[in-house]
């Protein structure tokens, strides 16, 4: 059933066509009552007003049903054509279901093709045989009827293409919408992920530039302390030492540079080589014994987990001598087969509140985003403790 459905040109000419070829069916018989009989045309006059008016209930603008239309053009209009051909023996009764057929043509769908090909192309048109002047007459109409049907199944066929047509059309436009919603989307998505990287970026330069100034200018700092309190005493040993922070500061300004290009320091080096070389240039120059000591068996680590373990190493080994001015600081590499762990304790000052500064929450954001974790503890008797962990992977560390 089908209701409030929008006529296009196709039905409007159809219906006007319909009720033109009804009414000069009842205009021709109108002014010719005796063809019909003086008895008969009075019952003809009704049955062709119930046949002109009677299906229209279910097939006008703006409402149709296929199945109630077609049934009633059946009952109606198929009775009024069976007593014209059978009960008054009129040899022109086809011509009057000519229309009911195109209609059936034009309205065919699916469910009621089972019923309507036979009973309008078929068995309607029996009713002729009796009154058909021979054989090769009643065959004939067929071929009337069977141009009519055809004529109604194109019509049916090209508004079935075009409302197909017209809702793929439509279909494609709300993909179309969609498709920039889900565009727009996306944009806004790729600005907010760049925005992210971008602050990302910030941070992580940041955080080099924190760790490589603070450990280089550090041991800048101390050295200069200790020269300055040698140019006196020993004049030839400070000017030494002056030297050699001059070439500290030039590696801290190489090392600046490297970070801003995001290269790792010594990439070629070997891990713990890398470790011993920061150690020791660090206890050179700020006169602070760091030790560092392995336990386990040694595995890969990717690189960008030896440079996350380098900065720590560098922040860790500049809070000991900054903060708490520790003199001894104790490294421990451990390879376990789960994780790899870098712990550190020294014996400067504890602090009563340990706060974690940028230095410390640049450690844990950089070990966090390797799905390491970091942990501090400070007490009395054990000093200053400080460890890395980074889970191990197949391939390696992080």
């Amino acid at each position: 059933m089908e209701h409030e459905r929008p006529w296009l040109w196709v039905d409007w000419f159809l219906f006007g066509l319909r009720l033109c070829w009804l009414g000069s069916g009842l205009a021709y018989y109108g002014v010719r009552p005796e063809a019909l009989g003086t008895l008969a045309y009075p019952l003809f006059l009704i049955i062709a007003f119930i046949c002109c008016f009677i299906p229209v209930l279910f097939w006008r603008p703006g409402y149709r049903n296929r199945t109630m239309y077609l049934a009633v053009e059946l009952l109606v209009t198929g009775s009024c054509y069976l007593y014209m051909s059978i009960g008054l023996h009129l040899n022109r009764a086809t011509v009057f279901i000519l229309i009911p057929v195109l209609m059936a043509g034009y309205l065919l769908n699916k469910r009621n093709a089972v019923w309507t090909i036979p009973v309008f192309i078929v068995l309607l048109p029996l009713g002729n045989y009796f009154t058909a002047a021979d054989m090769t007459t009643f065959l004939m109409q067929y071929i009337d009827i069977g141009i009519f049907f055809g004529f109604g199944f194109a019509f049916n066929f090209i508004i079935t293409s075009q409302s197909k047509t017209e809702a793929l059309l439509a279909e494609n436009l709300q993909q179309y919408e969609l498709i920039q919603k889900q565009n727009q989307a996306l944009e806004q998505y790729a600005r907010q992920i760049e925005q992210l990287t971008l602050l990302e970026e910030r941070n992580r330069l940041a955080r080099d530039l924190h760790d490589t100034i603070g450990h280089h200018f550090t041991s800048v700092i101390v050295g200069l302390d200790a020269a300055a309190y040698l140019v006196d005493i020993h004049p030839e040993k400070a000017k030494k030492r002056i030297e050699t922070l001059a070439q500290v500061a030039r590696g801290g300004l190489d090392e600046i540079r490297r970070s801003i290009h995001q290269i790792a320091p010594d990439e070629d080096e070997p891990f713990l080589q890398q470790l011993e070389k920061l150690a020791q240039t660090f206890s050179q120059h700020t006169g602070t014994e760091v030790r560092i000591h392995t336990e386990g068996s040694a595995y890969d680590i990717t690189q960008a987990g030896q440079l996350t373990l380098v900065r720590c190493l560098q922040e860790a080994l500049t809070n000991a001598k900054r903060h708490g001015d520790a003199t001894v600081v104790d490294v421990a590499l451990s390879y376990q087969p789960d994780a790899f762990s870098m712990r550190l304790v020294n014996n400067g000052h504890t602090p009563e509140l340990l706060q974690h500064g940028f230095g410390l929450n640049a450690m844990r954001q950089r070990l966090e985003a390797l799905n390491g974790s970091l942990e501090t503890v400070s007490t009395k008797e054990a000093g200053f403790v400080l460890t890395c962990t980074l889970p191990r992977r197949k391939e390696g560390i992080a």
